[in-house]
């Protein structure tokens, strides 16, 4: 079975040889530029990965003696896993996965298809774009790179044997390293607005071919790539693995085929037209232009320390690095000194022995004199190695935030006689140095579940009959229609919103079963006080002035209670839960 991307089909772009050739140099320059402009930043991915791994800087120590202890103490790696384990944790540990919600001011019926939405996406993230696959990687080279990305497109899998069919389609939520996303150079942060963006992937023959067969893809003179990127070099060389790229032009050879969105004035009239062009950087041959055919790039990015108004993140091996190489120096220097200062050399009178003596264990020495041999200590032991180790720990903690490195247990934190919810909101607490970083791989995350919809939005938009069917199979007849209606709107972002049920870095499941409960109590006695002030509003036996003093009284309380509700980092709607008194009234 063979998977392909599918982009919808634009209105047609007639385009000349001439102005094909002048978007083939621009191209070729711009993304030789961005190669060449990264380059630095490239060297700094392969010492992330590097110092993740624990791989020795240098592959032999041979300073003092020779085979000197050699050894990366690698605290990247320890806050590193920490962290992705609970990135992972903070989304994946909440039922459903992803909230949708109606917009404050929609009409009440959009509550009802916001209901049927959920359904619909709850299972296009579980089953079918299988959201948490991709997500680990990205989240991890998010974690350990500094950048992540994620790719959207629609796919079709085309199974043959006697004959060609394809057998499914449907979104799919692609991870993208980040060597793959080509930006030009000192781009901004947001990938929808710099001028052009690209990323790349290795095709096979077969894969060009399919291409050819269902995308029109123009394969004649393209050339296989010498060699893979030398970022995903050094990450299968520190898996112990390789690519085994063949050369010429055999089935196995890879091509370096780039996808590229940009903006470029490919008519001449002094307006850049929004364009997708398919790019083979080796021969540097364009195989297919076309006007974009997506309301957005189909690419979601995050970063775990934003540089500010740069593309590409900080990570925490960059963060830490510094710290870790003067911690494994020491370490090694220290273990160094443990072994010289338990060793000793021998010092002896002019020909006492042959110049060939070796020495080992209960070797009896025989001399004419025992004051013709000394044996002397070779190095004397020095306590600052571990101060120096656990100084340098102590700055690379503060400089990540985290304290997993010298973490103590949390009986020594608390005590024994620690009330039992004061207990629970230190445990449930984290660090507030995580919450842009947690934010920007959450709100990814999500942006890549949204960009499902905006698929299966552009494929109903084409007239897919199949499409609708198949959403009606999922979900029902009933609640199909509604997720049809809604993603035909063309105000759909502006209607509901998607994203991801965690909302903070100060969630879990306990802390939220508890403020649940509290809300719930909250809103029942708010509830029964409405219920009586309306019963006094309603009576039409109430004087006027008690009338009008029980709404002022209720329309009070439900502005106090829409801002305390506010404050639950579960709650996005609160105007769902407060009653506008007057209007029931008038109602009735």
């Amino acid at each position: 079975m063979q998977t392909i991307t599918k982009h919808p089909n634009g209105d047609k772009l007639k385009v000349s040889a001439e102005a094909r050739k002048g978007l083939e140099t621009w191209l070729n320059q711009e993304i030789e530029d961005c190669f060449a402009a990264r380059s630095n930043l490239e060297q700094q991915w392969q010492e992330n990965l590097r110092l993740y791994e624990g791989e020795p800087k240098r592959p032999v120590r041979n300073e003092i003696i020779e085979n000197a202890p050699n050894v990366e103490v690698n605290i990247s790696a320890i806050a590193v896993d920490s962290i992705y384990s609970q990135v992972i944790d903070l989304i994946y540990s909440i039922s459903p996965l992803v909230t949708v919600r109606a917009v404050q001011g929609k009409p009440p019926i959009w509550i009802e298809i916001a209901k049927s939405v959920q359904q619909f996406v709850n299972w296009v993230a579980t089953n079918e774009a299988r959201i948490r696959a991709p997500s680990e990687n990205s989240i991890l080279d998010c974690v350990q790179m500094g950048t992540m990305a994620y790719y959207i497109p629609w796919t079709e899998k085309i199974k043959k044997n006697d004959v060609q069919k394809v057998v499914d389609s449907g979104p799919a939520v692609i991870s993208i390293p980040c060597e793959d996303i080509l930006v030009p150079g000192g781009a901004f942060d947001d990938p929808q607005k710099t001028r052009w963006l690209g990323l790349r992937f290795y095709y096979t023959q077969s894969e060009l071919d399919a291409y050819v067969a269902r995308g029109k893809w123009r394969i004649k003179g393209v050339k296989p790539a010498g060699a893979l990127d030398w970022v995903r070099q050094k990450r299968e060389q520190l898996g112990r693995t390789n690519s085994n790229m063949k050369s010429g032009q055999s089935r196995a050879a890879r091509y370096e085929i780039m996808m590229v969105w940009c903006e470029y004035d490919i008519d001449g009239d002094g307006i850049d037209e929004d364009l997708l062009v398919i790019y083979d950087r080796n021969s540097r041959k364009i195989l297919k232009e076309q006007y974009n055919p997506y309301d957005n790039r189909p690419i979601e990015v995050g970063r775990y320390q934003l540089r500010a108004h740069l593309f590409y993140g900080i990570s925490v091996p960059e963060m830490m690095g510094q710290f870790q190489n003067q911690i494994s120096d020491t370490w090694n220097y220290w273990t160094l000194n443990m072994i010289l200062a338990n060793a000793r050399f021998v010092v002896t009178k002019t020909g006492t022995f042959p110049a060939d003596q070796k020495m080992w264990p209960n070797k009896n020495l025989e001399v004419d004199d025992i004051n013709d041999i000394k044996f002397e200590q070779m190095g004397n032991v020095y306590s600052s190695g571990p101060q120096s180790i656990n100084m340098g720990i102590g700055l690379a903690e503060r400089r990540v935030g985290l304290n997993d490195l010298t973490s103590t247990k949390p009986s020594a934190v608390m005590g024994s006689r620690t009330p039992g919810i004061t207990a629970l909101t230190m445990v449930q607490q984290v660090n507030k140095r995580f919450t842009a970083a947690f934010d920007s791989m959450r709100m990814a995350t999500a942006g890549a579940v949204r960009q499902c919809m905006f698929r299966y939005k552009e494929q109903l938009l084409k007239g897919n009959k199949k499409i609708e069917q198949h959403i009606m199979d999922v979900i029902g007849e009933e609640d199909g229609a509604r997720v049809i209606a809604a993603l035909r709107e063309p105000d759909l972002e502006e209607s509901i919103h998607i994203e991801l049920t965690a909302s903070s870095a100060s969630i879990n499941k306990e802390a939220d079963r508890q403020n649940a409960i509290m809300l719930t109590n909250l809103l029942g006695t708010y509830y029964q006080k409405v219920l009586e002030l309306t019963s006094i509003a309603a009576n039409p036996q109430t004087p006027e002035a008690v009338r009008k003093v029980a709404i002022d009284i209720a329309t009070k309380a439900g502005e106090i209670i829409d801002r305390t509700v506010r404050t639950f980092d579960s709650i996005r709607d609160p105007s769902t839960f407060t009653i506008e008194i007057e209007d029931v009234l008038n109602s009735s």
